[in-house]
């Protein structure tokens, strides 16, 4: 069964974000609501507002006792393991089980000015996973010896509502993630671009879960993607052409769309950046200060604006709809929507508001699933 959730990036406002949620039990056919872990904002943008997820989370199992609620996505670099489990576990409680642990490497905006390393994050990752897994299920006190966590006579209890465990959803398409999430994974939970992306990934995660003796059918199939919805085709392309920036920023977007060119390396190296390991785990604000983004820009430039879009939910409502449905179709089950629109009145008939209407009342139902 498909079904559909949105994270609330920015927390701004409180009573803005309960309008929100009310928003969301209101209108039909959401089962989820998940926030992310940030302190800092994504790059290019230096600075966002973000509230705990933890304590959001816990007041939303109040004001939507039916839906489920997760987070996409923590780290496991700025919170020892059983803080998360713990954390978790409680979420769990709170919602009568139906809360989920997005968890990811991490990103270096929300280290770097922090103190934090991003050193073996994917490995501390794997290691975190097995940790809290071992608090989650083990009857009585956990030894564990490892690279980056020791515990000794270490407990958590009450256990989760959810058994085994808390499900934890891996974010990421990078190789070694889709391993992990193979290996120990409940989800998958990628920012795909592109439907074949996400079949390919998914294939791959299979292989690993079937060499490990896993099924792979319990696999929860996640997909996260912001979404930009209009009738007016200029502001459409106003959207689309703003992303050209940011898309220099992912060299293997660029790849994957077809226009990367062997000379493009070069511009990136003068930058002391190696377009290869160029992430968000890799690269935050103060690195793009370094870049010459006049030098960035003709990777982008040439690309035509119907190839942008693409690899983003952006579009007509019936374009919107055509895409989601291409994801279902590799195999997508759970869809997370960041919606763009602006709230303000200037932006109706697409405000935010309006789309998260359109997408959980028009188009959900329109879906082949």
């Amino acid at each position: 069964m498909v079904d559909f959730g949105q994270q609330l990036f920015f927390s701004r406002s409180w009573d803005l974000v309960k309008k929100k949620v009310a928003m969301m039990v209101e209108q039909k056919n959401w089962r989820s609501c998940w926030v992310p872990d940030h302190l800092r904002g994504l790059p290019p943008f230096a600075i966002d507002d973000f509230l705990s997820p933890w304590t959001m989370l816990g007041a939303f199992a109040e004001l939507a006792p039916d839906m489920t609620l997760g987070v996409a996505v923590t780290d496991s670099i700025r919170l020892h393991p059983a803080i998360t489990a713990q954390n978790a576990v409680s979420l769990d409680h709170q919602t009568n089980g139906k809360f989920i642990l997005g968890i990811g490497a991490g990103e270096k905006m929300n280290l770097a000015a922090y103190g934090f390393s991003t050193k073996r994050a994917v490995s501390r990752m794997r290691e975190c996973i097995d940790v809290m897994k071992l608090l989650w299920t083990q009857q009585g006190p956990v030894d564990f010896s490892g690279d980056f966590f020791n515990l000794r006579q270490a407990v958590l209890v009450p256990k989760p509502v959810q058994q085994p465990s808390v499900p934890v959803w891996v974010a990421g398409n990078g190789t070694v993630t889709r391993r992990i999430t193979g290996e120990v994974g409940d989800g998958w939970f990628p920012f795909p671009g592109l439907p074949r992306v996400y079949r390919e990934g998914l294939e791959d995660i299979h292989q690993h879960m079937k060499r490990v003796g896993r099924d792979p059918k319990e696999l929860a199939c996640g997909f996260w993607g912001r979404v930009y919805m209009h009738d007016d085709q200029d502001k459409i392309s106003q959207f689309v052409n703003r992303f050209r920036g940011e898309l220099a920023l992912y060299p293997w977007l660029i790849r994957l769309m077809g226009y990367w060119k062997e000379e493009f390396a070069d511009i990136y190296k003068d930058s002391n950046i190696d377009p290869n390991r160029l992430s968000l785990l890799t690269f935050d604000a103060d690195d793009l200060a370094k870049l010459n983004i006049g030098k960035l820009l003709p990777l982008v430039s040439d690309i035509p604006e119907s190839e942008l879009k693409t690899v983003m939910l952006v579009g007509s409502p019936e374009e919107v709809t055509r895409k989601i449905q291409a994801f279902i179709d590799v195999g997508v089950e759970h869809f997370c929507f960041e919606i763009i629109n602006g709230m303000s009145r200037q932006n109706a008939p697409f405000t935010y508001f309006d789309v998260s209407r359109i997408l959980a009342e028009d188009i959900y139902p329109k879906l082949t699933i």
